[in-house]
């Protein structure tokens, strides 16, 4: 079965000239991009100002500075190679060292999405469990040292390719984000909305390359990186960056304009979802994003030029397929699971589909547990037994009443 609908956050650095697939113009004077651990470790200021606006078509992957692996050519209108190391082939050779470098194509206007909590070792049983994955804690290789993350291969596959299997071409929106910018002093808030756009496809789960063809008893991973192309282009038309590198050029002249008032910033409420560099955002949390967005541009079109009517109808029809795909019903995947059914999401999904968009699907819910066959596939049927169907008959009213309200709120299993 399909995962349901969902959309997608990028976390990328700061960048001063557009993240368009060029150095900075001042990489020095860019303190924001230091928020990102590994551009702190990493910077090397004097390498960066002899190459400073170059564009990295022009250089060499060792002259490239270590914002390009953050996403911060996300906007680069052509294709790059990027060969990627495994983090333990040098540290840890006696279980990695067999991992080449591998080559990692980033197409045009594209992203390498990273679900950092899609892959830590203590996050693999329930994501197993919540959406039935192959995924087996004995897999896990005795690598001799201790490691937050997931080794194995198929364990590694089976995670990425779930999180993967949420995001529709098309459907789902692309959100960037950033951790730091340079004219907002407190991001407590949330973080900072760089832009947002469709995605237009998503890549192929890539392995890594080996040194050898024997790969008995040796271990086997793949890259975490899945590339996320996006709709984004300078014209704006399907998506749009918010104008903050004109606000502040603006603010240049005008000493008076307060750029905190343009900034645009995610869900205060919804912070997992813009989080760990790549995650899955709801479509509750996609709707208050855009919001945002829409305040922003309504104030940057004071004060700044623009195509940002252009943007706002286009946040208004994304508005409104969002309203649609979300549905009365958002949570009754949750609401199921609550009940104590073992597959409410997949089951909620079938029934949604039977329902058809935006129609209520508790009615169908009803004739489901009288009938399981009757609107579900046989497998998900099988699993909703005699004593489930029971204890649903027998339920009072006012229960009934709280799980169909549980059901409105776009919420997790946990939450319900």
């Amino acid at each position: 079965m399909d995962y349901p609908l969902k959309h997608i956050s990028v976390r990328v650095p700061w960048h001063d000239t557009g993240w368009n697939g060029n150095i900075c113009a001042a990489p020095r004077l860019n303190g924001a991009c230091l928020k990102l651990k590994r551009i702190a470790e990493n910077r090397d200021d004097d390498a960066e100002d002899s190459v400073a606006g170059t564009s990295i078509e022009n250089l060499s992957q060792a002259e490239w500075p270590p914002c390009i692996t953050e996403r911060a050519a996300f906007m680069a209108p052509f294709e790059y190679i990027r060969e990627a190391n495994h983090p333990y082939s040098r540290s840890s050779e006696k279980t990695h060292g067999h991992l080449k470098p591998t080559q990692l194509r980033h197409p045009p206007y594209s992203a390498p999405a990273v679900p950092f909590a899609w892959v830590l070792r203590n996050a693999m049983e329930s994501l197993g469990k919540e959406h039935e994955l192959d995924v087996q804690a004995e897999r896990e290789p005795d690598l001799g040292f201790k490691t937050s993350w997931v080794q194995d291969h198929l364990n590694q596959t089976a995670l990425l390719d779930c999180f993967a299997a949420h995001l529709k071409p098309e459907r789902s929106l692309c959100f960037f984000y950033a951790k730091q910018v340079p004219f907002v002093e407190d991001s407590s808030s949330g973080h900072i909305l760089i832009g947002v756009g469709r995605v237009k496809n998503i890549g192929d789960l890539q392995e890594y390359d080996y040194i050898t063809t024997d790969l008995e008893g040796k271990l086997r991973s793949m890259l975490w990186e899945r590339m996320i192309q996006h709709s984004i282009r300078p014209d704006f038309k399907d998506g749009f960056l918010l104008p903050y590198h004109a606000a502040i050029d603006k603010a240049a002249e005008d000493p008076e304009l307060d750029l905190a008032e343009i900034a645009a910033f995610s869900p205060s409420d919804r912070l997992p979802e813009f989080s760990h560099a790549s995650q899955l955002v709801s479509h509750d949390g996609a709707i208050a994003s855009l919001l945002a967005c829409a305040e922003s541009l309504r104030k940057a079109k004071g004060v700044l030029q623009g195509p940002w009517d252009q943007c706002l109808q286009w946040i208004d029809a994304r508005l409104g397929e969002l309203w649609k795909a979300r549905g009365p019903c958002p949570g009754l995947g949750s609401a199921l699971n609550a009940f104590g059914l073992d597959f409410g999401t997949f089951v909620a999904r079938a029934v949604a589909n039977e329902a058809g968009d935006n129609v209520d699907p508790w009615p169908l819910v009803s004739e489901m547990f009288a009938d399981p066959t009757k609107h579900l596939p046989e497998p998900l049927a099988r699993s909703i037994g005699e004593t489930l169907r029971r204890k649903w008959s027998r339920l009072p009213d006012d229960r009934r009443a709280l799980l169909k309200l549980v059901s409105r709120f776009e919420i997790t299993p946990e939450q319900a």
